[in-house]
């Protein structure tokens, strides 16, 4: 049975999905191109680094950071279309950029929690921090996650993840706490959600791992000098970096920890639309429609601007609520309830 905050959600969706039905088809050519250049410019920069002097260095740093974190976003669009959307782009995206990051799609699974009325905001949420209850301890915890990712993937894939494969035990714990891209540690990541394609994940899980070790048996040698590994782990920090700067652009973050309505939800989500298409740097994929991707979350990334520009023009309550997130965050009032009564 459909709770109340879950009733109006719906009815509150239902108002502004005409204004949208036609923009929800994936565009396989847009994604391949986008992605494939992307992700060429970065491994054409990143080659080309260890040999430039300053300012191209500069410049070239500049390139390989901003269109990995372009390319490595892709992983949020892989989250929320189905596999068929877009034929062979999943496996693509895995082996251009996810794997080589230690990163493979799967991992991004529980991004699905972020967008769950029940879990949104709490402790279950892996991308939610209470920032305006305990400013100091939530930014602490996403620095330090933030510096520590590289070294806790590489554990992951080379070390623990090969171990669970022969002990059960171990894998449960793997499966629910270490297979997930969460900002705080009391996230408990779905083993359903995992298995729902298991020999996909598997596989990657598989290909992942090999790399890693692949990576630490030629560290230090001719095919992988140390100056080498540091640019790249320059390169990542960089991406670490902008992205830590996002997440704190994405939400007020304002929830006292229990399960919203999608109205809140929506009250505590930002769009950035008016600041300028420059932000498309820092916010990749149309990031900075967050608000309408809380809206639909299935809405292709080509799709969001259009989607934005009409819900913006429209009338009604639905609309008028979506126009207050074009304000900074912290200036939206929240006039909906936080508690989420059944």
């Amino acid at each position: 049975m459909k709770t109340v905050p879950e009733r109006e959600g719906r009815a509150f969706i239902a108002a502004l999905r005409p204004l949208i039905e036609d923009l929800r088809r994936h565009h396989g050519w847009r994604y391949r191109l986008d992605f494939g250049v992307s992700i060429a410019l970065f491994w054409t920069a990143l080659s080309l680094l260890e040999t430039s002097r300053f300012p191209a260095w500069l410049v070239l740093y500049s390139v390989a950071v901003f269109t990995l974190y372009r390319s490595a976003m892709f992983i949020h669009e892989l989250v929320h279309m189905p596999r068929r959307a877009v034929p062979g782009f999943n496996l693509m995206w895995n082996l251009a950029c996810g794997i080589p990051l230690l990163l493979p799609s799967f991992l991004y699974l529980s991004h699905m929690d972020h967008h769950t009325l029940t879990r949104y905001g709490t402790r279950q949420d892996p991308e939610y921090l209470p920032f305006q209850r305990q400013f100091g301890r939530s930014l602490f915890t996403l620095l330090v996650g933030t510096l520590l990712t590289p070294l806790l993937l590489l554990l992951r894939f080379a070390l623990v993840g090969p171990l669970s494969w022969c002990m059960p035990s171990l894998r449960r714990v793997v499966i629910e706490r270490y297979s997930a891209v969460t900002l705080h540690a009391a996230y408990r990541n779905s083993a359903a959600r995992f298995s729902a394609s298991q020999g996909y994940n598997r596989l990657l899980e598989g290909l992942t791992s090999l790399y890693a070790w692949g990576l630490i048996l030629m560290a230090g040698s001719e095919w992988l000098p140390w100056s080498r590994i540091g640019l790249f782990l320059a390169v990542i920090y960089g991406v670490l970096g902008i992205n830590m700067f996002r997440t704190c652009l994405a939400h007020r973050y304002a929830s006292s920890g229990q399960p919203v309505s999608l109205q809140w939800q929506l009250s505590d989500s930002s769009t950035h639309a008016g600041q300028g298409r420059w932000l498309e740097l820092f916010e990749p994929l149309s990031q900075r429609y967050h608000a309408l991707h809380h809206l639909f979350p299935a809405l292709p990334y080509h799709a969001m601007r259009p989607a934005h520009e009409r819900i913006v023009a429209a009338q009604g309550m639905a609309a008028d609520l979506y126009r207050q997130t074009c304000c900074h965050p912290s200036s939206v009032s929240t006039p909906y309830s936080t508690e989420n009564p059944s």
